[in-house]
């Protein structure tokens, strides 16, 4: 019968008592452990504390919350490789394979962006990875140091020194090395920039992790970049500097000595415009830069979106092909590439063949698209 916690039991009335003897019999005798008995009994408890006592950090472990970090689905996931030896988190590399499908996959290397502050930059890029690993894509999301770990050209070194460990570890994953995409948004997308305009820099290429390997890559894709660190300020939108100094705890905007790009460099963008200039993907654009795809919003309260113009126009002078995508109304944010709604979309773009469609919304089957013709790859091969 099944009781109630509720249920306050019987009365002391309703307690069973013991029968009396019937007449001529003893009284039945009550059992009582001995002292054999209660040495056993304490033993075994003793035994089973201890059994207890054992388990709990067992118990524990498991009773920890799992990792909230949504991994991409339908990719095969390799995480926590090393490129090389990097103090943090730098120089961390998380490798997603699609999961269906026959290599080598192409494979688009991903630095989620943090204004150089961070050195957790495999970290964030799931929702980018999860879009091109259905689209046939192996994604590489990688850190490099914060600029409080190392100042420029520190992170375009380790960058380069990821690069090579895809390539040369490319056969062991199923990646195809001379497919080789680089992409970013914010500073990452500055990275991935850098990437594709230096593979004729021998001073850049940096001497960490595996060397020997080429560090070029083959397209690159860009959201919302920094270019150019000394005009930055003076193409913010109105009220822009008043919300960034407010919100990065700044005075001069992108021209503080505590803001983004003047920490990047270890001193002022204003007083060492040499630096500035040599930190500048604009620098060192030529007619052997790869395929390039732009992307910026017009709202972008952070990097203005004139950053993306001067680049493109940069790279059509060079004669490189290159797609720009300029987005209205969308701020600093990738994730309007899987927006479901209508975004008016302006779009330049220079020596491709074909040219995107003016108006054309980006959407991650248009990056795809694009990728696969400048890599020229079948769709989903």
């Amino acid at each position: 019968m099944d009781v109630s916690a509720d249920d306050p039991g019987p009365t002391a009335s309703q307690r069973s008592t013991p029968s009396p003897a019937a007449p001529g019999r003893p009284a039945p005798r009550r059992w009582r452990p001995g002292r054999r008995t209660l040495s056993w009994t304490l033993t075994a408890a003793v035994a089973l504390v201890a059994i207890l006592v054992a388990a709990v950090p067992v118990m524990l472990a498991q009773a920890e919350p799992p990792s909230s970090r949504a991994l991409p689905r339908g990719a095969r996931a390799t995480l926590g490789l090393e490129y090389a030896a990097l103090p943090g988190n730098a120089g961390t590399l998380d490798l997603f394979v699609p999961a269906r499908g026959t290599g080598p996959f192409p494979v688009v290397l991903w630095s989620q962006g943090s204004g150089w502050t961070s050195d957790r930059g495999n970290l964030g890029g799931e929702p980018v990875a999860e879009e091109l690993v259905q689209r046939g894509y192996a994604v590489a999301l990688f850190s490099v140091r914060s600029s409080e770990q190392a100042v420029f050209p520190a992170q375009l070194h380790d960058a380069k020194a990821a690069v090579r460990f895809i390539r040369a570890n490319a056969e062991e994953f199923g990646l195809d090395s001379e497919r080789i995409v680089a992409s970013g948004n914010s500073s990452g997308g500055w990275i991935a920039t850098m990437l594709g305009v230096t593979s004729n820099e021998p001073a850049l290429e940096g001497s960490l992790g595996l060397t020997g390997v080429s560090s070029r890559v083959h397209a690159v894709v860009n959201f919302f970049a920094p270019t150019d660190f000394l005009t930055i300020t003076s193409q913010m939108l109105p009220g822009a500097c008043e919300r960034f100094n407010e919100s990065y705890r700044v005075t001069h905007c992108h021209d503080d000595l505590q803001a983004f790009e003047s920490r990047l460099i270890g001193a002022s963008t204003l007083q060492n415009p040499g630096l500035a200039i040599a930190a500048s993907p604009l620098a060192y654009i030529d007619d052997e830069d790869p395929p390039t795809l732009i992307a910026h919003g017009t709202d972008d309260w952070v990097v203005p979106y004139q950053q993306s113009s001067l680049l493109f126009a940069a790279l059509d002078a060079a004669g490189v092909p290159t797609a720009y995508y300029e987005v209205a109304d969308v701020g600093h944010d990738v994730h309007f590439a899987a927006s479901h709604s209508v975004l008016d979309t302006a779009v330049d773009s220079a020596h491709l063949d074909p040219a995107p469609p003016p108006g054309q919304q980006l959407t991650w089957d248009v990056i795809a698209d694009f990728l696969d013709r400048q890599l020229d790859r079948s769709p989903a091969a």
